[in-house]
């Protein structure tokens, strides 16, 4: 990892997340205990997912001089429990202005689409493991 990622909780449920020199709040809402101050975790994690594609896709057409500020891309839950569900599947859709230059769109794809959060869900199989004041508690296996 490059940076050091550190967690503290200034109130209730909300977290203070630092990530080098950069910070991001969560909570959760009113009726799960939260103050609602902030996005919960579940939403940072499935932004992740967006922002790591829409950050290739502006990689992109800054390298092709391509105009991508009315480019709208959007998260869909194809499954009704996007936390439970065994298999859950989602969909990007993107909306592309139609003076975008058609012959870029397929390579713009490919591009984006090789995003490291995207390929940390699909491609590899991660491990995670606990440890409290040094002692390993718990190792989330793979199923």
């Amino acid at each position: 990892m490059d940076k050091k990622i550190t967690l503290k909780y200034p109130s209730n449920l909300v977290c203070d997340i630092h990530v080098g020199e950069h910070r991001l709040i969560t909570d959760y809402p009113v009726e799960r205990g939260g103050y609602n101050v902030a996005i919960s975790p579940w939403e940072v994690f499935l932004s992740s997912i967006i922002a790591c594609q829409g950050v290739n896709l502006a990689k992109y057409c800054k390298e092709h001089q391509l105009d991508y500020s009315e480019i709208e891309m959007e998260l869909v839950p194809i499954v009704s429990d996007t936390r439970r569900d065994p298999n859950p599947e989602y969909q990007i859709r993107i909306d592309i202005p139609e003076t975008f230059p058609s012959e870029h769109i397929n390579e713009m794809v490919r591009f984006f689409s090789d995003c490291p959060v995207v390929n940390h869900l699909t491609k590899l199989n991660p491990i995670l493991s606990t440890y409290i004041n040094g002692e390993l508690v718990i190792k989330n296996e793979r199923e």
